[in-house]
């Protein structure tokens, strides 16, 4: 159940968490930083080949290796050997509003996709687990608009185990309407706390509105979800 918590306590934690995850480690950093991410790798011809294969034929020639970023996927478990092969994301972004993220499993050798969005990617992080926050950039009129999702990797693949909430929305019209959100994971347990920040602005910048809240949920191994 989605609770009311002190605005100001929300605020700390929402700032503290920077673009979506309390703890963890980034893999890509959010758009518009200028340095290298962490694990990225060189764009190898058959990702390049399936991100053209993934988007409409008037856009196919726009996808180039420059415009495609790789990241190395952290492992699972400890067991996992240097020499075996890692499983692989990639993003790419077209005018800002367009774009894919992908993931590929490693299998015999080989590359498979294994988890797909037709959004550009805004950030990839690790929480541990098998646990990856990913944040999307949607368009929205009049307006900014991001949205979290969550992945783990089972033994069946990756499984989307938590999807579609807001991470930040921005709405101009005769007032600011802000949202911020972000997630908390704990692996160990397999909970994860979700917490929101809306506010709302006058031409100003004056606060007219400010509400807080969060919401606890649990992974369920059956369905593979995160639930209430």
């Amino acid at each position: 159940m989605r609770k009311p918590i002190w605005g100001a306590v929300a605020l700390m934690m929402l700032v503290s968490a920077g673009i979506g995850l309390l703890a963890g480690r980034l893999l890509i950093k959010p758009a518009g930083h200028s340095e290298q991410a962490l694990g990225t790798s060189a764009v190898p011809a058959w990702m390049v080949e399936d991100m053209r294969e993934r988007l409409d034929t008037s856009l196919r020639s726009r996808v180039m290796p420059d415009r495609i970023h790789v990241m190395t996927l952290p492992t699972v478990t400890q067991n996992q050997s240097a020499s075996q092969p890692v499983d692989l994301a990639g993003s790419l972004t077209l005018d800002g509003e367009k774009g894919l993220f992908v993931v590929y499993e490693s299998e015999d050798g080989d590359y498979q996709p294994a988890y797909s969005k037709n959004e550009p990617l805004f950030s990839l992080q690790q929480a541990g687990g098998g646990y990856l926050v990913v944040t999307t950039v949607k368009p929205a009129s009049h307006g900014q608009e991001r949205t979290l999702y969550v992945l783990r990797k089972t033994s069946s693949g990756y499984q989307e185990v938590w999807s579609g909430v807001a991470a930040y929305r921005h709405k101009q019209g005769e007032t600011t309407e802000l949202l911020d959100g972000t997630v908390q994971i704990d692996p160990r347990r397999h909970t994860m706390i979700y917490f929101q920040l809306e506010r709302t602005l006058d031409q100003t910048g004056f606060s007219l509105m400010e509400k807080s809240s969060y919401e606890l949920l649990r992974y369920n191994e059956r369905s593979n979800r995160f639930e209430k």
